[in-house]
């Protein structure tokens, strides 16, 4: 896919296509391999499944195509990376006695994880970590961003209940469609979790759709999840229950989010949720009163949005780990190259290595 011809991808990431295309000119990518010491890059990774060609398509970024996945892994490890578990990761932090590692971790439970990353993982004997929202794999909630994108583009408008007026979006054009969608999100991400699933079943209804379908043609159920549990390559990661953005709940409500996904996810897979994943993840969904939380509820590992290599620092914050993100915006192994240099995330972080404020 040419990002550059895409009309889906955001204006930001057109301009970080730019900048990694220059930093590819000063054959940077060539030069250096995981400068500064770092010990390894864990990866983000949403939906893997083949690439559909959508006029309006606002979540593009949470998709590759197994073909991708494919060449990114056998990309990786050509730089000299070992995949490994996040347990074997976490040991390796510290260590300068192992090689450099790389894991795979996807979010949310799709089921294209099963259906299309895991042939590609087996094909390889690449473990990953799959972080389970405990409400989509039970229905109780559903992924808000895939309701809402259903929705718009099924009507030539859409309402946004307001708790103090109702905000009109005109949805019959292709610009329309996608204003409506980026300013919706925005405003949903600083509801917290009781008034999210309102406000999308709300939506759904205008457009006559029915989330807990949607919900269930995407995500994997708990009795595919509790299979999946059993293959030796994969291990299960707690994601919260419905998926809040963890800033804007309340210290309760957040804790309650990692509480009980952990314990539904436990029961049902019959093993212990060592590892968790912020939702959104980036600086403005996840802080230090959330890796406190999870530091206090004894997991093993946390991980961010925030990109940027692990190094040997990050032991004191594996509360904290970043991820480099692997989206439909950024499909080239070049661009990959790029970011395994680690240069983009010091440039980024204005040279700290860790991010963690």
């Amino acid at each position: 896919m040419n990002i550059a011809r895409c009309e889906n991808i955001p204006r930001a990431y057109r301009l970080y296509d730019i900048a990694f295309r220059a930093m590819r000119s000063t054959r940077i990518d060539r030069a250096l391999n995981f400068i500064g010491g770092a010990r390894g890059i864990i990866f983000a990774l949403h939906r893997v499944r083949p690439y559909e060609h959508k006029s309006f398509n606002p979540n593009l970024g949470l998709e590759i195509t197994p073909e991708f996945l494919d060449a990114a892994i056998i990309r990786t490890q050509a730089h000299g990376l070992a995949f490994v578990s996040l347990d074997e990761a976490l040991a390796r932090i510290s260590s300068k006695d192992d090689e450099n590692f790389a894991v795979l971790t996807f979010d949310d439970g799709y089921r294209d994880t099963v259906e299309n990353a895991l042939p590609v993982l087996e094909k390889h004997g690449v473990p990953a970590t799959i972080f389970i929202t405990s409400g989509f794999a039970d229905r109780s909630a559903c992924p808000w961003w895939l309701t809402l994108e259903a929705a718009i583009r099924a009507v030539p408008s859409i309402m946004f209940p307001d708790s103090n007026h109702v905000l009109g979006f005109a949805t019959d054009t292709i610009i329309g469609k996608r204003n409506a969608f980026n300013a919706i999100r925005a405003l949903i991400l600083k509801r917290p979790p009781h008034m999210i699933q309102s406000i999308i079943r709300d939506i759904a209804e205008q457009a006559g759709l029915n989330p807990a379908v949607i919900c269930d043609e995407a995500c994997l159920p708990w009795q595919d999840i509790a299979a999946l549990a059993k293959n030796p390559l994969i291990a299960i990661g707690g994601h919260t229950v419905s998926h809040p953005v963890l800033a804007y709940c309340t210290a309760p409500e957040a804790m309650l989010e990692l509480v009980r996904s952990r314990a539904l996810t436990e029961e049902h897979i019959g093993k212990p949720v060592r590892h968790f994943a912020y939702p959104n993840g980036d600086p403005s969904s996840a802080g230090q009163r959330e890796f406190s939380m999870a530091r206090a509820l004894g997991f093993a590992s946390a991980l961010t949005t925030r990109p940027g290599l692990v190094y040997a620092d990050h032991k004191k914050w594996t509360t904290a780990l970043p991820r480099v993100s692997l989206n439909g915006f950024f499909q080239s192994v070049e661009q990959l190259d790029t970011m395994l240099t680690g240069v983009p995330f010091l440039l980024r972080n204005l040279g700290a290595r860790l991010n963690v404020s």
